[in-house]
């Protein structure tokens, strides 16, 4: 917290910096023009989509904007959308379009981010198997064009999830690698399943060894064992891979639980995604 107030110091000289900062550290937009909530209708959920879209404070509609699509819209879109505003208005990072997409009531969640062929609810017995892949096709091809259509954006998209968000965002690389170019898994629930997914990815990565991606993964030092266990698993996985098109970072993240390890550790994320994006990879 005190680097934050530190780095926070520096850049009060103007105004518009001013309101970034307070609303990072509030968790509150303090500046609605540039925030826009709208509804989707979705032919292939057969329901009605909320969608959040943060766009930057300096949007000029003659720029082009990379795009982050962020799983559990209300609560994980607004910090990563003011760690943008503020590291952009730095110049550390591309100034970026954060969309959120908040979830269904009910067990709409489980749903959207479970793998087909994993349970949505592992303590009952006849739960049904996840939708994850209808709900990638949604974010295809439905809320993509309709963001495409509506504001200026670039082809530059990248995912973030957490927990069993976290998950989706790992299943979407299997299910289809070009639709993001970035993803990012904050305490992701690998291992759900005895690390299915874990065991997908070994498969998947044997079978495609030129695919080109970005993938950053971070877990809480403070979270579970069971959670750390899965996620250790994933990094070995990952560290057998003979493709260094792929590349990929997996930090514990000091003095975070699953409560805040997304918060604390987005900007380091977010950091070496933007160093990615300046190789040209």
């Amino acid at each position: 917290m005190k680097k934050i107030l530190i780095f926070g110091i520096t850049i009060l000289a103007t105004s518009a910096i001013s309101i970034v900062l307070f609303s990072y550290l509030t968790g509150n937009p303090t500046y609605p023009e540039s925030v826009v909530q709208t509804t989707i209708n979705s032919k292939i959920l057969n329901e009605e989509r909320e969608v959040i879209i943060h766009l930057p404070i300096n949007y000029d509609k003659k720029k082009k904007y990379p795009v982050m699509y962020v799983l559990d819209g209300s609560s994980q879109d607004k910090h990563l959308a003011n760690k943008f505003d503020i590291l952009s208005t730095a110049g550390y990072v591309p100034e970026t379009i954060v969309v959120g997409i908040p979830n269904t009531s009910g067990k709409g969640r489980q749903r959207d981010y479970t793998p087909p062929y994993m349970k949505m609810d592992i303590d009952e017995k006849d739960s049904p198997l996840g939708g994850g892949d209808q709900f990638l096709s949604f974010m295809e091809k439905e809320l993509f064009p309709y963001v495409e259509q509506n504001y200026s954006v670039s082809k530059n998209r990248s995912l973030a999830g957490n927990s069993r968000g976290g998950l989706l965002v790992m299943y979407s690389l299997l299910y289809k690698p070009d639709l993001f170019k970035g993803r990012f898994c904050f305490s992701p629930a690998f291992w759900r399943d005895d690390n299915l997914i874990v065991n997908k990815v070994s498969d998947f990565l044997a079978k495609n060894e030129s695919l080109s991606s970005f993938l950053y993964l971070s877990m809480g030092e403070d979270e579970n064992e069971k959670m750390k266990k899965g996620f250790k698993e994933m990094t070995k996985t990952l560290s057998k891979k003979e493709n260094d098109q792929l590349i990929w970072y997996s930090d514990f993240t000091k003095n975070a639980d699953h409560q805040n390890n997304a918060e604390i550790s987005a900007s380091v994320g977010i950091r070496k995604w933007t160093d990615y994006l300046n190789t040209g990879e």
